[in-house]
């Protein structure tokens, strides 16, 4: 099999709809094991089983919680496969975010104060969690890459605009 590698803004697969993943086997732990090594390479703090060319319903964050002021604190990556996301409380916040597949590029992005979110981890078993902010965000963001969605997608459109000749760019240098 050929090495992974992060795939960039321009990708046909960025803008593809993951499939779930039909078991949790070594196969997938391969693929899991490459995307922490990509992450950690890139220096991520999350990642989508789409960003390494992969079309399976898997991703990784590495926020572990919140500090007194509200930001991300981060620890050992945690994988979800087969996420299911509920949102428990819409009030918008509003946070920079970036992607590792859109380099240099940071905008304010709304996302939904609380979620709740239901996935396996990387042995199959079922967990549920709560998140809250930038707890929350991180999820969200990777969860919207498995459903074809980027960062991008959810900025003013003026500001969208204002991106075209950098995502041209990063379209050209990495295609």
């Amino acid at each position: 099999m050929a090495k992974r590698h992060l795939v960039y803004y321009g990708d046909p697969v960025l803008r593809k709809q993951a499939e779930p993943v039909k078991e949790v086997n070594d196969e997938v732990r391969l693929l899991i094991r490459d995307m922490l090594s990509i992450m950690e390479e890139h220096r991520g703090i999350g990642l989508a089983a789409n960003q390494v060319g992969a079309l399976l319903r898997v991703f990784i964050s590495t926020v572990t919680g919140m500090d007194k002021e509200g930001f991300p604190i981060y620890g050992e990556p945690k994988i979800y496969i087969n996420p299911t996301v509920t949102v428990l409380d819409d009030t918008p916040c509003i946070e920079q975010e970036g992607c590792l597949s859109i380099p240099k590029i940071y905008e304010d992005v709304a996302r939904p104060k609380k979620i709740r979110i239901e996935a396996l981890d990387e042995n199959g078993s079922p967990f549920m969690e709560e998140k809250e902010g930038w707890e929350a965000r991180p999820l969200l963001h990777e969860n919207d890459h498995l459903n074809g969605v980027l960062f991008i997608d959810r900025i003013a459109p003026h500001r969208r605009q204002a991106l075209q000749a950098q995502l041209k760019r990063i379209k050209k240098k990495h295609l």
